[in-house]
């Protein structure tokens, strides 16, 4: 049997591999980069959620004597003139914080499942070579 002529529009199949192989070349170094850096964004996450909570101000004072008067008119002040102020912002403030450290959270487990369906196709990738290196003579 013959085989049938190639059209022009059929893509040659050399091309096509050598142009999946360049990806996926490239898609190793970018996670080769990127899983180098995943605990450390991992670690820079955890302490991203344990900071994103912003709380007043607490009023101290280091003086021993004058101290204790010190204190109260701060939290005299801050209550009669700042609290209006403070609290929108402090809650705005918190809420960016919490939608930022769900949104980095998000991006990272996107991230590593894209690695995952990237191990996955370089697997088939490998595999499918396999069997049309054995169909060839």
């Amino acid at each position: 049997m013959s085989e049938p002529p190639e059209s022009p529009e059929s893509p040659d199949v050399a091309e096509v591999l050598a142009r999946l192989r360049a990806g996926v070349r490239q898609r190793q170094a970018e996670l080769a980069t990127v899983s180098a850096a995943t605990d450390e964004a991992r670690f820079k996450l955890a302490e991203l959620t344990s900071k994103e909570l912003i709380q007043e101000p607490m009023a101290v004072s280091p003086r021993p004597v004058v101290g204790r008067a010190l204190v109260f008119v701060r939290k005299a002040v801050f209550h009669l003139f700042f609290k209006w102020y403070m609290r929108p912002v402090l809650e705005q403030q918190n809420a960016f914080n919490q939608t930022a450290a769900r949104l980095i959270q998000d991006l990272m487990q996107r991230q590593e499942q894209l690695a995952r369906q990237v191990r996955e196709m370089e697997a088939r990738l490998a595999a499918w070579e396999k069997t049309t290196e054995k169909r060839e003579p």
